[in-house]
């Protein structure tokens, strides 16, 4: 496959944000305990993806009572794509979810990120326990551990590669191109 190809758009996902490609695009972006979620429509070539920060977003409600950046919350990041699913008409049946990210991140002061501090492993939780009341499979995933990831998802396709990420890549741009593992 052709990642580069002039034909191909390309788009930088910045955290709490989410992406449909309704025409062939290259999204990139960088997780460390964020989550991205992937929902592919194989027969019609569209991909949707999340690059959600938080697990749930009841806790975070504006006082003023606005919404939240939905796709700043996996719990809503997760049900706005699905929706747009929806809308598209692609039954949910033909999607193809895969899950990626969701690390330990950085200890602070030495003390490993655990319990209710452990944002990835909750974010991983969240997805997993929707995806599961929507009665939707997990089809591929690389998610948790200690690194960071860099990923690129071809919308049309629904291909995600990942390159494991050291700490000091986390703050660099990255390599370019397709390295890493395909999914």
């Amino acid at each position: 496959m052709n990642t580069r190809g002039p034909e191909l758009a390309k788009v930088f996902l910045q955290t709490g944000d989410c992406f449909i490609g309704v025409q062939p695009t290259l999204v990139t972006t960088v997780l460390g305990s964020c989550l991205a979620v992937t929902i592919h429509a194989p027969k019609m070539g569209i991909g949707t993806i999340c690059h959600a920060f938080l697990p749930d977003s009841s806790t975070s409600r504006h006082p003023q009572g606005g919404e939240p950046q939905i796709c700043r919350f996996v719990d809503t990041a997760l049900q706005n794509m699905l929706e747009t699913m929806d809308k598209i008409g692609v039954p949910r049946r033909e999607l193809c979810i895969k899950m990626f990210g969701g690390g330990q991140g950085v200890a602070v002061n030495n003390v490993e990120p655990t319990g209710s501090y452990n944002i990835g492993r909750r974010n991983i939780e969240m997805a997993k326990k929707l995806l599961k009341f929507a009665r939707l499979d997990i089809q591929a995933q690389d998610v948790g551990g200690p690194q960071g990831r860099k990923l690129m998802f071809n919308t049309s396709t629904g291909d995600v590669w990942v390159k494991k990420l050291n700490k000091s890549q986390l703050t660099a741009s990255g390599a370019s191109g397709p390295r890493g593992a395909k999914f």
